[in-house]
């Protein structure tokens, strides 16, 4: 039975990352949703909740892109 310092080797961790050349798909996210809480309802809005609702739609885009981000495999290849 191995030790578990053996499986260590074994087993690849890896920390999900922030990716700054994402940066900018955040920051358009961020606007665009903010300006649609803004824009769209009927009622008044204020301006605080909107930007509360962009930065929640914002991060919540940056984490799943950061644990689930896009692989492309072409012929075997990862890319």
């Amino acid at each position: 039975m191995k030790e578990l310092n053996e499986l260590k080797d074994e087993v690849k961790t890896t920390k999900p990352s922030f990716n700054k050349k994402n940066l900018l798909k955040y920051i358009v996210l961020f606007t665009v949703v903010t300006l649609a809480t803004l824009i769209i309802p009927s009622c008044g809005v204020l301006r605080s909740q909107a930007v509360s609702v962009g930065l929640l739609a914002g991060s919540t885009f940056a984490i799943i892109d950061m644990i689930y981000p896009n692989k492309v495999y072409v012929n075997g290849f990862h890319y």
